[in-house]
């Protein structure tokens, strides 16, 4: 694996590239997360595939923004899209898209609003955002704003790595140990003081400016040309949202796997059936 650098107009992006001669796929990972959570899912991949592995604008190695910038789901939207004309100058163009959490949120908009981009999507516990109201977006905009008006507070920091990963597993109900140690232990960095903390940005806290509505949703989907291909963990995210069926009827070219005794975090806790997802895009 090595780093490639994206020099986009604005930033620059971090991809981690697990070499190879195969397709490439673009593997995009949740919020507070880095494209180095998906290593094992990439060792697990067959060799005629390529991961290619995004840390998002404030995440991991890539650039934080300056104040006058932000981290809404548009902005990664955005920065998506730049990735994929990037890509597609260096002989890179992605034959799939694989979205995890908040991932697959940005691969959905993009192969519901461009759907020409995006022939095969992999959705990781991933069906979109959780709907919104009229009136509760208004109150989410305002609670955004005065969100603004304070300073960031900064993430914690540990002791030592084992510290690291025992909040991750607080945090994170149903998390194996594992799953937790490949979140944990490629990323986190150790300051001159001597403790250790996660490569993110503090502005990336509060809450999302923008909810949109269930029927925006439907909308979307039904616009996506793409083959898709859905994993829930058994005790997951998915499995308690009412939303799923009715998203996933408005693809009309879509199939869902349930995979059992896994929670939300199936590109850690089981990267040998994020894997095999990929490889089914492919089947004729």
């Amino acid at each position: 694996m090595k780093p490639l650098d994206l020099d986009l107009p604005d930033l620059r992006l971090r991809l981690w590239d697990h070499g190879g001669d195969g397709r490439p796929v673009l593997f995009l990972h949740g919020f507070l997360d880095t494209g180095r959570s998906f290593d094992a899912v990439a060792a697990a991949l067959p060799p005629e595939f390529r991961a290619l592995c995004l840390d998002f604008r404030g995440h991991g190695a890539s650039d934080r923004v300056p104040r006058s910038a932000s981290y809404h789901q548009l902005d990664h939207l955005k920065d998506l899209l730049q990735t994929l004309d990037h890509l597609a100058a260096q002989d890179l163009a992605p034959a799939a898209l694989v979205g995890y959490s908040m991932g697959g949120i940005i691969a959905l908009l993009l192969a519901g609003t461009l759907p020409h981009l995006v022939e095969r999507l992999l959705l990781v516990e991933s069906l979109g955002a959780l709907p919104e109201s009229p009136e509760g977006q208004v109150e989410r905009l305002g609670r955004a704003l005065e969100r603004l008006r304070r300073p960031p507070s900064p993430f914690r920091s540990f002791a030592d790595p084992e510290a690291a990963i025992v909040r991750v597993l607080e945090n994170n109900p149903g998390l194996t140990r594992l799953g937790a140690e490949r979140m944990v232990r490629p990323v986190l960095r150790q300051r001159q003081d001597g403790r250790w903390e996660f490569p993110l940005d503090p502005r990336l806290r509060g809450p999302s400016p923008i909810r949109f509505s269930e029927e925006f949703w439907l909308a979307l989907c039904g616009r996506v040309t793409a083959r898709v291909e859905l994993l829930e963990g058994e005790f997951g995210l998915l499995p308690r949202f009412d939303g799923t069926e009715p998203r996933l009827a408005a693809f009309g070219n879509a199939r869902k796997r349930r995979i059992a005794g896994a929670g939300h975090a199936l590109h850690v806790d089981a990267p040998e059936e994020v894997a095999a997802g990929v490889s089914r895009l492919f089947e004729t």
